[in-house]
């Protein structure tokens, strides 16, 4: 409202006419799940947010889309809800794990930090990653690689985000009559050892 030239990272409004660099999260999650699936460990599980996040619904819909191209049931996977953030996940996981849920030989989850946690608690019951239970996380956080063992993910070039951000930021500056676009960077598999 106040005419101050601004670009969206990682955001999006349908009613905002704004200027925006996005994650393509479908083809992020879509990828992650179709490395699952040609490793041919068995249906890729979903370690899914118990939050409703807009970036994490996208992701939701990269997982079953490459569910549904493989010819599986969508109804098959087994999804469990968690939290978030390390310490909600390893809490929630372990709850799971206490009440002897069915679990998949793999799972893709929502971002690192809800892997980092299933797997610590994967790992405290007993079970070998990867060898029992193979996970895939999303964001390339630090942590990925302080996990034991250190967490296969999708990377998200978050500078190259930040620097085309700097880049649309001046060109709308210096011509302020300009459309707004909204650009999606694509993300690619960082494999470590937890797949």
């Amino acid at each position: 409202k106040n005419n101050i030239p601004f670009v969206l990272i990682d955001n999006y409004f349908e009613a905002q006419n704004a200027n925006c660099i996005l994650i393509n999260n479908v083809q992020g999650a879509y990828l992650a799940t179709e490395y699952l699936i040609q490793k041919k460990i068995g249906q890729p599980g979903y370690l899914r947010s118990s939050y409703t996040i807009t970036g994490f619904e996208e992701r939701a819909d990269g997982f079953y889309k490459a569910i549904r191209k493989n010819g599986m049931s969508t109804s098959r996977s087994i999804v469990h809800q968690l939290t978030p953030s390390v310490e909600g996940a390893y809490c929630d996981m372990k709850e799971l794990l206490k009440n002897n849920v069915e679990l998949s030989k793999c799972y893709f989850a929502d971002n690192d930090q809800i892997a980092a946690g299933a797997l610590r608690a994967f790992t405290e019951a007993g079970y070998r990653i990867p060898q029992d239970i193979s996970i895939i996380g999303f964001d390339d956080m630090p942590l990925c690689t302080y996990t034991i063992p250190a967490l296969t993910t999708i990377h998200v070039p978050k500078q190259y985000m930040g620097e085309l951000a700097v880049k649309r930021l001046a060109e709308i500056i210096e011509n302020p009559s300009s459309c707004p676009v909204k650009i999606e960077i694509a993300t690619q598999i960082k494999k470590r050892k937890s797949s």
